[in-house]
């Protein structure tokens, strides 16, 4: 089979590893990883050339190429505006979906979004684009997560629940049903949310209370979120 050639949007070990999922279980061949000039610190990955964003139509034409942002999520924000940068090229941007995934023809899933293996997503649930639905993690019937946002590994979200735009649910983390978080929510790792979020709130604890807020800041996990384009 001839597979088509993707583009990566990002040089961090996550860039890697999303790379690495598409070669082996999709229908893309990876052929390149891109990053801003700002940011170049290696010319190939894994024999995989890495060019620099402001070059990368005078390498790849749209015509016969698609991209993926595999930008991490040390600052959620970046995650978002990397995104909106790359949506500015001429590029289809396509999605990976794991063939490991449980995935019910109902379900929706955007844009530039990855689904790792072991993750279910019920009936009518929604995944709107750019959101990174990590290892194991359930999104229960009805629900709908909103773009930019991200799930770590083998967390839950239950039935009729929405994830607020750019969200940040911790490993292992739980949200009852019937709950609407607002943006910017971050749910600790391990917590269990039993109530509404409100927006630019971290929660933490079973059950899960509100810690602080980072509406100036946004999700930010790294003192230096920008430093690798993770």
């Amino acid at each position: 089979m001839n597979k088509k050639s993707l583009i990566i949007y990002g040089a961090s070990s996550y860039a890697e590893m999303v790379a690495r999922y598409f070669q082996h279980d999709s229908e893309y061949d990876v052929v390149a990883f891109c990053v801003d000039s700002a940011y170049l610190k290696q010319n190939e990955i894994n024999g995989i050339p890495v060019v620099t964003y402001e070059e990368i139509e005078d390498h790849f034409d749209a015509e016969n190429h698609s991209i993926f942002a595999a930008i991490g999520y040390k600052s959620v924000r970046t995650h978002k505006a990397l995104y909106e940068k790359v949506k500015k090229l001429p590029y289809p941007i396509v999605s990976y979906i794991s063939s490991q995934a449980i995935i019910d023809p109902s379900s929706k899933v955007g844009a530039n979004c990855l689904v790792l293996p072991g993750v279910i997503l019920e009936p009518d649930t929604c995944i709107e684009e750019n959101c990174f639905i990590n290892s194991g993690a359930i999104v229960c019937h009805h629900s709908t997560i909103k773009a930019h946002s991200i799930l770590a590994a083998g967390s839950l979200v239950g039935g009729l629940t929405t994830v607020g735009e750019s969200s940040l649910i911790g490993f292992r983390a739980t949200i009852a049903e019937l709950l609407v978080l607002g943006e910017e929510t971050l749910l600790a790792a391990g917590s269990v949310l039993l109530q509404p979020a409100e927006a630019h709130t971290m929660y933490a604890g079973m059950p899960a209370k509100a810690v602080r807020r980072h509406y100036d800041t946004g999700i930010v996990l790294s003192a230096s979120p920008q430093s690798t384009h993770s």
